[in-house]
């Protein structure tokens, strides 16, 4: 009996990487950086693209994306969150102490870990999770927990030297308008 040809795809078969905003490429640095601090092998710009790549909307048929971005983004604290790595002795506020973070203290450091919780229930298909209910979140729910993750991973890395170009940013313009754009508490 003779193979079949299988028959050939129908449409596009490769999609093209993700494209990052700077601000996504900015943070990608900040987490190799991060990661290169204590030799480690794994590039978290890459795990990151990789959980952008799974939630696009092409791939809104994959059953297991929000899992696999979860998984993606969770990988890239967990050397620094888990008493599993050995080879990085530095722990949560020690590990951002240790890249120059100006945000560390402890309702922060909760912060993070409830973001890492979140995706580390994700990750593991919401085996584990009972608050929040993970069993029908959708795409722009986990969207939410992305941006929720670039904005703390963002501020962990903030460093010193980030807020005195802050300061000289808004030292160097218009200080009336700077004063009239601030918000008033």
């Amino acid at each position: 009996m003779p193979d079949e040809p299988l028959p050939q795809p129908i449409g596009e078969t490769r999609l093209p990487p993700p494209s990052l905003s700077p601000e996504q490429q900015e943070l990608c640095n900040r987490l190799d950086e991060w990661h290169k601090l204590y030799g480690l092998k794994v590039t978290p710009s890459e795990m990151f693209r990789g959980a952008v790549f799974a939630i696009r909307p092409a791939c809104e048929n994959n059953p297991d994306g929000i899992a696999q971005a979860a998984h993606s983004l969770r990988e890239i604290l967990y050397p620094f969150w888990s008493p599993q790595v050995k080879n990085v002795p530095d722990k949560k506020e020690a590990a951002l102490k240790n890249t120059g973070s100006v945000h560390r203290d402890e309702a922060f450091i909760n912060e993070v870990g409830k973001v890492y919780g979140q995706l580390n229930n994700l990750a593991h298909h919401r085996g584990t999770s009972t608050k929040p209910d993970f069993s029908n979140l959708t795409i722009p729910d986990f969207e939410r927990l992305l941006t929720e993750f670039e904005r703390v991973m963002r501020k962990a890395l903030t460093r010193q030297i980030d807020v005195h170009r802050e300061i000289d940013q808004i030292l160097s313009g218009d200080l009336t308008q700077n004063i009239l754009d601030a918000p008033i508490a």
